[in-house]
């Protein structure tokens, strides 16, 4: 999609760009993941999904900072605008983004930030900011609502890392765990099922034809497409022979060579990345 600021969009180019970004997020996210994992950081012990989490990534993204900087002795280049993601192209004015690093961490913070903040309310939806008020600052980019608020999520994240590559006094150690705190109870309507800690996300139960799958009533009402979704997804892999929706939170899966415990390690993975970004 080429560059035109949000608030410039119609409101269908504004709902196509709100796809293109929701799309993103698993992606980036994986690649935080990867980055992570690269650097002999644990993901799953860093990122688990709760506002305390905000503060030790955001210091080892600070710590990182010297790779954000355009570097002759290394020919690190600008990354071309048509390579940033789509918020960016779509919201931020005159800044070059230096390297591949900050893309990749900027654009992972922004997606790891929105699941801290969905896994903490739950009933908040995906939508255009500001429909109605075309002179409303947040204008038809891609918000989180609830409880009659909206945020957008990018603002920080890259607000912060661009102070870091400047140089400049960047986000105090703990304010990102701050926000995301903030925003949850800003946009949270406490619903009559909650996601607790120790949840599951699923339940794998093995009969004797196929496996019984069970999504956590709240990741279910929440984003009614998740289920389908998540069955085309598995339709798809090697060894599955059928996957359907058998009830608005539950799956039939034929797959005679998968074990239960490997079946629900993929289901987790792909509900961790995927679920807080489907409408």
């Amino acid at each position: 999609m080429p560059f035109t600021h949000y608030r410039l969009m119609p409101v269908e180019q504004a709902t196509a760009a709100l796809e293109e970004f929701l799309t993103e997020r698993p992606a980036a996210l994986g690649l935080l993941r990867t980055e992570l994992t690269t650097h002999g950081v644990d993901p799953d012990a860093m990122l688990d999904g709760f506002p305390s989490s905000l503060t030790p990534l955001w210091n080892w993204i600070a710590g990182r900072r010297a790779e954000f900087a355009l570097d002759p002795a290394t020919s690190t280049q600008a990354v071309p605008r048509e390579q940033w993601p789509s918020w960016a192209r779509h919201a931020v004015t005159g800044v070059k983004v230096p390297s591949s690093t900050m893309i990749v961490l900027v654009d992972g913070l922004v997606s790891y930030l929105a699941l801290v903040i969905i896994t903490g309310a739950p009933n908040v939806r995906w939508g255009l900011g500001s429909p109605e008020d075309s002179h409303h600052h947040l204008h038809h980019h891609p918000v989180l609502i609830g409880h009659g608020r909206q945020v957008f999520v990018p603002t920080l994240p890259m607000g912060g890392m661009m102070r870091l590559r400047r140089g400049e006094r960047s986000l105090h150690a703990t304010e990102l765990e701050e926000y995301a705190a903030g925003a949850i109870v800003d946009l949270g309507l406490r619903p009559t099922a909650v996601l607790e800690s120790q949840d599951s996300l699923v339940v794998v139960v093995a009969e004797p034809e196929c496996f019984d799958i069970g999504v956590h009533p709240v990741i279910a009402d929440r984003s009614p497409d998740l289920v389908d979704r998540m069955a085309r997804e598995l339709a798809g892999l090697d060894g599955i022979v059928s996957a359907h929706r058998s009830a608005p939170d539950a799956l039939q899966v034929d797959a005679p060579s998968w074990h239960a415990d490997e079946l629900e390690r993929w289901l987790i993975i792909w509900m961790k990345a995927n679920s807080p970004f489907i409408r």
